[in-house]
């Protein structure tokens, strides 16, 4: 299926929900554990919602944090948020301390929608904080008594469920919009620095989930499975919202779970699967179960390309480009594809690959991939309270994604790494995604990463950090002999160290800037230590299994 074709100027979310709620009220639109919501359903509860929360004082454009681990409250307050046209601010539920204190004093959000689990965390910040917060509205449980004053602020905290309460009047809200209005501030994951509020418009937030629609071939009869956060944008933006657009059905689940995952799809009849690059090596470690071909799912977007995993579980894996800043830009409409291909540029976007002077690279060379779009409003609008950082991700008239990229003759773009992960070694330039690359072909690797290590000199030396496969043994000296034949001398790590896991995001996203915080372990393998001596020899070779404790 293409996409639905929008206009511009009807890109707006609230009215898009009404009008497909007019169209396909009694379909199922979301299911979470054993519940099903028709859209009706999910459009009255999200209705009240709005209604209470205008009489809270929620005025249209004005920031409301809303921060929850998955539930379907989380939704409806999205749909609630469009209907008053206020901004949506997804807040990582994992944060606490300063890391929320720093996202609450940018944003000054009156308003803060977040589930009893979490609601310890809010109140618990510095009085300057809380002294900004007018309503805390809290999801579920029952810690907190609705219309309580909490002794460190002014604030009034009530429960979701009397803002439904008190929103259940007749008739429909929809404050008017505009395509260009912000619909999210979303904060990037920060994992090289503070996190920056992304100014999303609504035209992207539906551009995107279009793109999505049109790369997968999203189906009125489809059931989207979204295992991944809803704090983070790709269970909404290839999950909640293309099942929106096309009439769909969405399933929720609290979390994502290896082990379950299979099951999970099986018992929601899924056809398509939100994802992300981990989630395949990771699903295919496990051994093999009759649930590897009887799950009904077709395809998964979005994840490196892998033909073993296709073959292995019958489902088509469909690879992408896209940032919180820009939504999707670069895709295969499916099924058309090249292995190892993230895909050409979409026909909203120019896409170019530069050096360090912004001029084009020859083909087949990697450069940073910079772009710019054909069509109004599609991609964010600036990060929000800092307009050095959106000036200088936009210098020369072109956003700077600090991802390199190789394109070549027909314009398919091939990822090469991130710029910031350029590792300087002896003069030459290492990816560290190219040497992970191989490193994970491996079969007894699990997962790795590639970071700088200071070689004293100016420049940096090759560290790498391996999970052992379950059940396997694996020393650094047959791991680093084994990449000898695999990678250019000035590619081969220097040091390699075993772990029993990665620091990583919720969204999966390996945080590298922990790993360089740690230092190296006392138990790792260095490579120019061990070349005149037996590759096994010294302290640092001992044997590493799946069960050791580094």
């Amino acid at each position: 299926m293409s996409a639905p074709r929008i206009a511009l100027e009807d890109r707006v979310l609230g009215k898009l929900i009404v009008e497909q709620v007019e169209r396909s009220a009694e379909r199922v639109y979301l299911s979470y554990q054993q519940r099903r919501w028709t859209y009706a359903e999910f459009f009255a509860e999200s209705q009240a919602l709005a209604k209470g929360l205008k009489k809270a004082g929620v005025r249209p454009q004005e920031p409301v944090i809303l921060m929850m681990n998955n539930r379907p409250e989380f939704m409806v307050a999205y749909w609630a948020l469009a209907f008053l046209n206020a901004i949506v601010v997804p807040v990582n539920a994992g944060l606490k301390g300063d890391s929320l204190a720093y996202i609450l004093r940018d944003i000054g959000a009156r308003a803060v929608l977040v589930e009893a689990d979490l609601a310890g965390n809010v109140t618990a910040l510095d009085q300057d904080v809380l002294a900004k917060i007018e309503v805390l509205a809290v999801v579920g449980g029952e810690q907190i008594q609705p219309g309580e004053r909490h002794s460190a602020g002014t604030h009034r905290v009530t429960s979701y469920a009397e803002l439904i309460d008190i929103g259940s009047a007749a008739g429909t809200l929809c404050e008017p919009a505009h395509f260009d209005d912000l619909h999210l501030i979303p904060y990037t994951s920060g994992t090289t620095g503070p996190s920056k509020g992304v100014m999303v418009p609504y035209a992207q937030t539906i551009h995107t989930s279009l793109a999505c629609i049109d790369a997968v071939g999203i189906e009125r009869e489809d059931i989207i499975y979204a295992p991944l956060p809803l704090f983070h944008g790709m269970s909404r933006s290839m999950g909640t919202i293309p099942a929106l657009l096309a009439g769909a059905q969405a399933h929720l689940s609290q979390r994502f779970s290896a082990s379950r995952f299979w099951q999970e799809v099986a018992d929601a009849k899924a056809t398509v699967a939100v994802t992300i690059f981990t989630i395949p090596p990771t699903l295919k470690a496990f051994p093999p179960t009759p649930l590897d071909r009887s799950h009904g799912l077709r395809v998964m977007f979005n994840a490196h390309h892998d033909r073993e995993f296709e073959e292995r579980f019958g489902v088509q894996i469909v690879e992408a480009h896209g940032m919180t800043e820009l939504g999707l830009t670069v895709y295969s409409p499916y099924p058309e594809r090249r292995d190892g291909a993230a895909g050409r540029a979409a026909p909203e976007w120019e896409v170019r690959v530069v050096d360090g002077f912004d001029r084009d690279v020859p083909t087949g060379e990697a450069g940073e991939m910079v772009v710019r779009p054909r069509l109004s409003s599609i991609m964010m609008k600036g990060y929000w309270n800092k307009p050095a950082e959106t000036t200088a991700a936009q210098r020369n008239l072109w956003f700077h994604t600090g991802d390199f990229m190789r394109m070549d003759n027909d314009g398919f773009l091939y990822f090469d790494g991130r710029k910031k992960e350029r590792i300087r070694c002896r003069g030459e330039n290492v990816s560290a995604y190219e040497v992970e690359t191989v490193v994970a072909q491996h079969p007894d690797v699990l997962e790795c990463a590639v970071v700088a290590y200071p070689a004293g000199d100016g420049e940096d030396e090759v560290r790498l950090v391996a999970i052992v496969a379950e059940g396997a043994t694996l020393t650094g000296a047959q791991l680093g002999e084994w990449l000898e034949t695999r990678l250019a001398k000035f590619m081969l790590p220097r040091y390699i160290e075993f772990q029993t896991s990665l620091p990583k995001t919720a969204t999966g996203k390996v945080e590298k800037f922990r790993i360089m915080e740690t230092g190296l372990p006392d138990m790792h393998w260095d490579r120019r230590a061990n070349m005149a001596r037996s590759p096994a020899a010294g302290a640092n070779a001992e044997t590493f299994t799946a069960d050791s404790k580094p």
